[in-house]
């Protein structure tokens, strides 16, 4: 059983860590190496070992973190209406570009997993690699993907997205918020959407609308098209 002050402890370690890398990561001039869900994280990764604590206990300690970025995922509506009269005028190319995007990540993870000659386990498990983690182990579970393999291949591209997503956009001078927040929420879904509202709060608008729709057309096509190809 896990006590009361000792959920505290890693509540405010965990907090502190984030909010001290945030902060370097800024005034750094948001480089991509510094990204602050990858520094906190090995920061993490480093006082569990040294404390020899296992993560399961972290997870249970940390546990009030979770429950809000549940209700931090739902609120993301309140930005999204406040951009209705834009979704208004744009969501046919919207959804033509987000529809396109979808298909060129199915291909692309399809022709990395080919390439490297991957089993067919592990090629389901990459062609999730762009749907927020609890929908691409749902959708791994129908087309014969590996739960835990799922898991870490789809937060290793939420992380780099958002590493190098901003980075790119900004090199190929992508300015408009619609755009931004397209290209991250589909590539990179939650990190990729927490990165946009640190942009702006109409390009996390739209990375939140982008994450679920890409979650939603990757759930239809993919068990569909195993099932034509098997």
């Amino acid at each position: 059983m896990i006590s009361a002050t000792h959920s505290l402890v890693w509540l405010i370690i965990t907090c502190a860590t984030y909010g001290l890398m945030l902060r370097l990561y800024r005034r750094a001039h948001s480089p991509p190496y510094l990204h602050p869900v990858v520094t906190s994280s090995v920061l993490i990764i480093g006082v569990l070992t040294w404390q020899q604590h296992s993560y399961s206990d972290f997870k249970i300690s940390t546990s009030l973190l979770s429950e809000g970025l549940e209700l931090a995922t739902v609120a993301i509506a309140v930005p999204l209406y406040r951009e209705r009269k834009r979704l208004a005028t744009i969501w046919r190319p919207f959804l033509i570009a987000l529809s396109a995007a979808t298909v060129v990540n199915l291909i692309i993870a399809f022709m990395v997993g080919w390439g490297f000659k991957l089993n067919h386990t592990s090629l389901m498990s990459v062609m999730t690699k762009s749907v927020t983690t609890p929908v691409a182990i749902g959708i791994s579970d129908l087309i014969g993907g590996n739960a835990s393999l799922v898991a870490v291949i789809v937060i290793a591209t939420g992380i780099l997205g958002a590493m190098l997503g901003p980075w790119l956009l900004q090199r190929w001078r992508i300015e408009d918020p619609v755009a931004i927040g397209l290209a991250l929420g589909t590539l990179s879904h939650g990190v990729g959407t927490a990165r946009a509202f640190q942009i702006s709060p109409a390009a996390g608008a739209f990375a939140g609308l982008s994450m679920a729709i890409c979650a939603i057309l990757t759930s239809l096509i993919l068990p569909s098209l195993m099932s034509a190809l098997s």
